[in-house]
């Protein structure tokens, strides 16, 4: 085991050795797009290199925190290790503090691609293979945009949906890594710059723009129609393309009272009773941009998605802020369709455009506008500022 001591901060990086999920509570992530949360409400990270020239080809994920000693399996020297359950492929690095020990695995980044596409879009057939080279090329547009993202935790991206699902060499598929392979170095820019390449599970037939997170709308991320020639979604195939949600008066009184802090709520106070539910506004796509509730005890609001965490039961939010709210009796229901932020790309209209015959580049442009999909350019002794 090899190990640099970094002064003055006291931390140490062993090599070879991974740990515990870093995933945020609320559950494990799921693999297929359909179930995948892609929800990242106005991330709090460092800022991201924005230019188009890469400083390096490989990417620090952090894959876990332990505050005991980690235990890290490695066939060849600091490479190929088994960690927490699964294996790795690059190094696995451990940096120590005085709070514990961060797992990291140091890849690069076509390789940690094989450990994300699967685990974010799912295992397609041959028909779905325009789909796993878009995911891919959105894939390594992010890492590229984030390296340096979560510098102060000592690392570019989380192993999860906080960033990409990441699960080292568990899951790889050989149709995948051809769609990597068949784009490799490929990414997407803006007027010469990466793009914040987000995508989401379905749409519903219109993708949002991050003005849903309260941030600003981006050039290349703008709510854009997602149908067919015969007007019909091209997510139609999605589980989520229709879903409900029913709540009793007491029960939908309890979760709110627990949600409203969570939802980022206006106001924040104690009530018995839930007089009436408005959405006073709504964004371009249909998605809710403010809700307003009445209860016996005065009114609050919620904006943009979060209002899908006001409606949380058992930890578990609403699948998309695409949808109404009715009351009839004793009863409220949500009716919505679409599953995620809706920002970017929609994972399951790429997969029904890959069938449809659209090649990867016409499906990424579908759902990024004005961008030009191009080759990473990396940093040289001559590139250097």
């Amino acid at each position: 085991m090899h190990f640099f001591v970094l002064f003055p901060l006291l931390a140490v990086f062993f090599a070879c050795a991974p740990l515990p999920s870093l995933a945020p509570s609320g559950g494990t992530p799921t693999t297929l797009p359909e179930q995948s949360e892609r929800d990242k409400p106005q991330p709090q990270k460092d800022e991201p290199p924005k230019q188009a020239i890469a400083e390096r080809q490989f990417v620090d994920v952090g894959i876990g925190f332990e505050k005991a000693k980690p235990k890290i399996e490695c066939k060849n020297s600091n490479t190929d290790c088994l960690y927490n359950g699964k294996n790795y492929r690059g190094e696995i690095l451990v940096l120590s503090a005085d709070t514990g020990n961060t797992v990291i695995n140091r890849i690069a980044v076509e390789d940690y691609l094989k450990g994300v596409v699967p685990h974010e879009i799912g295992k397609l057939g041959k028909d779905g293979f325009e789909a796993l080279k878009a995911q891919a090329v959105a894939a390594r547009t992010y890492a590229y945009h984030h390296l340096g993202s979560r510098k102060s935790l000592g690392f570019d991206v989380f192993a999860d949906t906080r960033d990409q699902v990441y699960n080292g060499r568990d899951g790889e598929d050989s149709l995948v890594n051809a769609a990597i392979l068949g784009t490799q170095n490929l990414v997407i820019k803006y007027k010469g710059k990466l793009i914040e390449a987000f995508y989401h599970s379905t749409c519903g037939g219109n993708t949002d723009s991050p003005e849903v997170w309260g941030q600003e709308q981006k050039p290349y991320l703008v709510s854009v129609s997602d149908l067919d020639e015969n007007s019909r979604e091209f997510c139609y195939l999605s589980k989520y393309m229709s879903w409900e949600e029913k709540f009793s008066d007491a029960e939908l009184v309890n979760f709110m009272q627990k949600n409203t802090a969570n939802a980022r709520a206006d106001k924040i106070f104690a009530f018995g009773k839930i007089d009436q539910i408005f959405v006073t506004e709504k964004f371009k796509s249909g998605r809710i941009k403010r809700l307003v509730v009445f209860t016996d005890k005065g009114s609050f609001e919620v904006f943009g998605d979060r209002v899908r965490w006001l409606f949380a039961r058992d930890g578990k939010i609403l699948p998309s802020a695409l949808f109404e709210v009715s009351h009839s009796g004793k009863e409220w229901k949500v009716a919505g369709k679409g599953s995620g932020h809706g920002i970017g790309m929609c994972q399951m209209g790429a997969i029904a455009r890959a069938k449809a015959g659209q090649n990867f580049e016409q499906i990424l442009k579908a759902y990024f506008t004005d961008v030009m999909i191009e080759n990473i350019s990396f940093m040289t002794e001559q590139t250097k500022p």
